[in-house]
């Protein structure tokens, strides 16, 4: 008998202070669960109110004349296609219908031999997003040209030497020997350079400009 009363007892004082702890446990969780509820909601009217603000500016750019995005596109769509035998995969893009992104799919186009298809994209100019569309550009080099190849030559009285360069051409790169030219007063000659451009090697032709 005095056994199970010391039971009793020794289990109402583990119960007496355990029970505290539980609920301020329970306490801090409820607690935390309305302050990540508060910073939802604050961060939910944060977008539509930056959203608002966005149409606000797009409906003034339209009665000004603009009707260009100030949101960036969102991410390119994945999509599937397979390669088809004289054909180019054009990649689908985003489009502006004048209120909101309108997503545009991709499709095939017949291959241009020597030239290749520059992806479309969007630029952010003057705070509103423009369109600068794909088109077909010609082919270039992948590779930047060798060195320029060193050249005997000698003054000639009345001629100017103009320095052999690298063409690109079939697919590789050419070299071109130098020649003469005659003498062009107030002028000198600009030798051809290379750029790249939208990934590729571009040759830029000498030519003759004013001095």
């Amino acid at each position: 008998m005095r056994k199970t009363w010391m039971k009793v007892v020794i289990g109402a004082l583990v119960l007496a202070t355990t029970t505290p702890a539980v609920a301020d446990r329970g306490r801090d969780h409820r607690r935390d669960e309305r302050r990540d509820r508060r910073e939802e909601r604050r961060e939910r009217r944060e977008d539509r109110r930056e959203q608002r603000w966005e149409r606000g500016q797009e409906r003034a750019d339209r009665r000004a004349g603009w009707s260009g995005p100030r949101r960036a596109p969102p991410s390119a769509r994945a999509e599937r296609w397979a390669p088809r035998r004289g054909y180019v995969w054009i990649d689908g893009r985003w489009d502006w219908n004048g209120g909101d992104w309108v997503w545009v799919g991709g499709r095939y186009e017949r291959e241009r031999r020597g030239y290749r298809w520059r992806p479309a994209r969007w630029d952010m100019r003057d705070g509103a997003y423009v369109l600068v569309d794909g088109g077909w550009i010609t082919a270039g080099a992948t590779v930047a040209p060798p060195a320029v190849r060193v050249e005997r030559w000698s003054p000639r009285a009345g001629y100017v030497w103009i320095r052999g360069h690298w063409d690109w051409r079939g697919g590789q790169w050419a070299w071109v020997p130098g020649h003469y030219e005659r003498d062009r007063s107030g002028y000198v000659w600009r030798e051809p350079t290379y750029e790249q451009r939208d990934g590729a090697w571009v040759t830029v032709q000498g030519s003759w400009v004013i001095r």
